[in-house]
């Protein structure tokens, strides 16, 4: 009985086990999670700073700053011509005895040749300089015209002294002397000279001495009149001042100041512009670095393609620069002037024009006019915007001042990977502190060409080109805190994926409502991660 029932328990065994059994030892199917890094990059204040060169990084604060520095010499001042000195002498005040002696008669021969000294005096007639102690010119001409209605012949005939011309200062100093004129004939003649003022330093007071000697005619009817004039007449033209001396400097002119400067606000780092404004804390700020007081207009033009907006003054008054002399700061602000208007337009660069004046009246101990005018300005805007469309505004990151392209080395995505597709998605890691709330998008290709060519194709690109991974929205973070954002991908989104290599080009998307400007930064991670089947055909 024993045997019977033994037999009947190996039966059932070989029963139980025999239904258990595979046809074919294979492995059993699982899923398992594949990763690749395609994306780890920052975009910050300063990296942002570094790419374009309009940008700085403030701290970590990101603002447009331009500057333009202009300097201009003074030269040598213009002055105008002194009025025309007329003095008229009689031969009384100047001929010797020997000759008033013979008043009324006839001669021919006299004891000796009359020597002459006519003084003449000019005083403060340096237009535009009514007051002065001194003044070096860099040029300028004395002219003289002398009418000789004596019956003499003045200058060196026919042994005489030629004639001379000295300038003296207030205490009687020679400051120059040069002989100008020969033989002026008698009764009505007249001759004119030029002496040159180049190098010398005139005061507010001068003298101008004529000196020379005369002849008498070889008319024996000649008769001596002691009341018989001469005239000399005086005058400074062409005067240009090197430099002077306590004067009192009054407004002039200089040549004015004009330019372009051409800014590297790279394209496209920003597009779409006509859908956000500057919001704030932009500002011109001029430094001037004068002797002498300054006045001078001004004018800014924004400048992108065929837009152009001038800088004004909220009331629309014109634009006026006034300093004193030294060095001044002169700030406008956003709350005043249109500047974020400006900005607006993101201008390839700005026209310029500044036409000074300098003096205002006022004696400036010393001012030579090798000296220069500076004028600096610099145009900062915080990077703080608004935008007016749900779209936002897309930022296009650059390296190197080119789109910025990231290329990723695939080979370990292999076929079957890609066959053995169970799920997908890409993981984004972030650390959000613009200030902003940022999208971000990933252009996907294999081809490098591609991805430039849908760079700015927003809503549609051409699937057939790239593939792109939309991440709606990076919320701020605090810290160094960071939050994650996970977007389910298809098979068929990973289809490039299946070459060597791809290229990624990131474009960040800002919807700001102004309140603050670009901070910090933005540093995000990408990876896609998939699940595969796992089977004994995977396996092997």
């Amino acid at each position: 009985m024993k045997k019977i029932i033994m037999l009947i328990m190996i039966i059932l065994i070989l029963l139980i086990t025999g239904c258990s059994m595979p046809n074919d030892f294979g492995l059993p199917i699982w899923t398992v999670p594949v990763s690749l890094v395609i994306l780890n990059d920052t975009f910050d204040a300063e990296v942002i700073a570094q790419e374009v060169g309009s940008f700085q990084a403030n701290g970590d604060t990101l603002q447009f700053f331009e500057e333009v520095s202009e300097t201009r010499y003074l030269g040598n001042l213009d002055i105008e011509d002194t009025s025309i000195y007329s003095k008229t002498y009689s031969l009384g005040e100047f001929a010797p005895p020997e000759v008033t002696q013979f008043e009324g008669q006839p001669v021919n021969v006299l004891p000796g040749y009359p020597n002459l000294t006519i003084p003449f005096e000019i005083t403060k007639d340096f237009d535009p300089f009514t007051e002065f102690e001194q003044i070096k010119f860099a040029s300028g001409n004395l002219n003289i015209t002398i009418t000789n209605n004596t019956v003499f012949w003045l200058g060196n005939a026919p042994e005489g002294l030629p004639l001379t011309v000295q300038v003296l200062n207030s205490a009687g100093e020679l400051l120059l002397e040069e002989e100008i004129f020969e033989n002026i004939a008698p009764e009505g003649g007249s001759a004119t000279g030029v002496i040159s003022l180049a190098d010398s330093i005139i005061s507010n007071d001068i003298t101008i001495k004529l000196l020379g000697e005369g002849d008498i005619t070889d008319n024996e009817s000649a008769i001596i009149d002691t009341t018989a004039s001469g005239q000399l007449d005086v005058q400074i033209t062409e005067i240009q001042a090197e430099y002077v001396i306590n004067a009192q400097i009054p407004s002039q002119s200089l040549d004015t100041i004009a330019g372009y400067k051409d800014i590297d606000l790279l394209h496209p780092e920003i597009v779409e512009e006509d859908s956000f404004m500057f919001t704030g804390n932009s500002s011109i700020i001029f430094t001037i670095e004068s002797l002498i007081p300054v006045l001078t207009s001004f004018e800014l033009v924004a400048k992108r393609g065929s837009n152009e907006v001038l800088l004004e003054h909220n009331d629309g008054d014109p634009i006026f620069l006034e300093v004193e002399e030294g060095i001044s700061e002169i700030v406008f602000s956003s709350d005043e002037y249109n500047i974020n208007s400006m900005m607006r337009i993101l201008p390839d660069g700005f026209d310029y024009s500044l036409e000074p004046f300098i003096g205002n009246g006022t004696v400036i101990p010393y001012l030579s006019f090798e000296d220069s005018l500076t004028i600096d300005f610099k145009i900062v805007a915080d990077l703080q915007i608004e935008t007016f469309e749900e779209d936002g505004i897309w930022i296009i990151p650059l390296e190197n001042g080119d789109v910025k392209v990231e290329t990723q080395n695939t080979q370990d995505f292999s076929e079957n990977l890609y066959n053995a597709f169970d799920s997908g998605k890409i993981v984004f890691k972030y650390w959000n502190r613009t200030g902003m709330e940022i999208g971000l998008d990933l252009l996907v290709s294999d081809d490098s060409t591609n991805v430039y060519d849908q760079i700015f194709n927003f809503e549609n690109p051409d699937t057939t080109m790239v593939e792109m991974f939309r991440v709606p929205l990076l919320e701020e973070t605090g810290g160094d805190y960071f939050n994650s954002f996970e977007l389910n991908v298809s098979q068929s989104d990973l289809n490039y994926f299946l070459s060597d290599s791809v290229f990624i080009i990131p474009r960040i998307h800002i919807y700001s409502n102004g309140e603050n400007p670009w901070n910090a930064g933005l540093k995000v991670q990408a990876e896609v991660v998939i699940d595969i089947k796992v089977s004994d055909d995977l396996f092997n």
